[in-house]
C-alpha cells in the first residue's frame, strides 16, 4: 500500500551540516543580526546615565583628655558608618537646602582605602554638578558633626569638672589654714584645674577635604563598544540558531514533497488519469 512518507528528520547533526545549514538561510542571520544591533543602539540612547563624584577628606583624632590618655587613631569603619548617619546627612541636607534625607542617604556610599584615615564619599545621581555638590556637603556636614559631638563631649566635661571644683573649693575654706586637710584638698583642685586647662584647650581640628568633589565629566553608563559588541553577539547566537531552524524546516517540507510525489504517480497510473493516456481505448497513444 502506497501512501505519504512522512519526513523524519535526524536527531544528530554534525558541524558541517549546522554550518551548510547556516548558509542556507544566511538572510535570516542577517536579519537577526541587524536587528539585534538597532536594538542595541537603541539600547545604548536611551540607558540612563549616572554621575559619581568623590571627596576625600582626612579624619584626624579629637582628643579630650579627660581620663588623662590619648587616641592617636581612630576607628575607620566606625566613622566609615557615622559618616551616613542621620545627623551627618541631616546637616548636609541643611546645607543643600531640604534635599531629602533619604535621596542623600540612597546616593551616597562612603569608603575607606586601606590602611588609611581618609574617608572617600562617593554620591551618584543623574547630573554631574548635583553629584559633585552632594559629595561636597556630605564631607563637610561629617566634619562638622564630628567637631560638634567633640565639643558637646568636652562641655559635658568641663560642666562636671567645674561642679567638682566649686565643691573642693568650698571644703578647702572650711578647712583651718596650713592644715593637713586643707593641703590634701589643694591637691586635688589643683588637678582638678590642670584637667580643665587641658579640656579648653583640646583642639577640634576633624580632619580636612583635601580633595573636593568635581563634576564628572564622564558618565557611568558603558561605551558604545560594549552595547556594539553585545548586540553583535547576540545577533549572531540567535541568527545562528534561527537560521539552523528555518532550514531544518525547510529540508523536511521537501522530503514531504519529494516522497509524496511517487505515490501520487502510482495512483493516477491506476485511475487512467495518467498524462498522455487515452482513457477511452485504455491504451497509451
Amino acid at each position: 500500500m502506497s501512501g505519504q512518507v512522512p519526513y523524519r528528520p535526524t536527531n544528530q547533526w554534525t558541524v558541517d551540516d549546522l554550518f551548510h545549514a547556516v548558509i542556507r538561510s544566511w538572510k535570516v542571520l542577517v536579519a537577526c543580526l541587524v536587528a539585534a544591533v538597532v536594538a542595541g543602539g537603541l539600547a545604548y540612547v536611551f540607558f540612563p546615565q549616572t554621575y559619581t563624584a568623590s571627596a576625600q577628606r582626612t579624619v584626624e583624632p579629637i582628643t579630650v583628655m579627660s581620663t588623662g590618655s590619648t587616641f592617636n587613631t581612630v576607628s575607620m569603619q566606625t566613622e566609615r558608618v557615622v559618616a551616613t548617619s542621620t545627623s551627618v546627612l541631616e546637616r548636609a541636607s541643611h546645607a543643600l537646602d531640604g534635599v531629602p534625607v533619604s535621596d542623600l542617604r540612597e546616593a551616597t556610599e562612603v569608603t575607606v582605602p586601606q590602611g588609611s584615615q581618609v574617608l572617600t564619599v562617593s554620591v551618584t545621581s543623574g547630573s554631574p554638578q548635583q553629584s559633585a555638590d552632594w559629595a561636597n556637603a556630605v564631607a563637610k556636614a561629617y566634619g562638622d558633626q564630628r567637631s560638634a559631638n567633640a565639643a558637646t563631649v568636652v562641655e559635658q566635661s568641663s560642666t562636671a569638672l567645674e561642679r567638682s571644683i566649686a565643691d573642693l573649693q568650698r571644703r578647702s575654706t572650711d578647712e583651718a589654714d596650713g592644715s593637713p586637710e586643707q593641703e590634701a584638698i589643694e591637691l586635688q583642685l589643683k588637678s582638678l584645674l590642670d584637667e580643665r586647662a587641658r579640656l579648653s584647650a583640646t583642639p577640634y581640628y576633624s580632619g580636612t577635604v583635601v580633595t573636593p568633589a568635581v563634576p564628572p565629566l564622564e558618565s557611568n553608563r558603558p561605551g558604545i563598544a560594549v552595547f556594539t559588541g553585545g548586540a553583535v553577539f547576540v545577533g549572531v547566537l540567535v541568527g545562528a540558531v534561527a537560521a539552523c531552524i528555518t532550514s531544518r524546516v525547510r529540508d523536511g517540507r521537501t522530503e514531504t514533497i519529494g516522497a509524496a510525489t511517487p505515490a501520487k504517480a502510482a495512483r493516477a497510473e491506476a485511475t487512467g488519469t495518467a498524462p498522455g493516456r487515452d482513457r477511452r481505448a485504455g491504451v497509451t497513444p
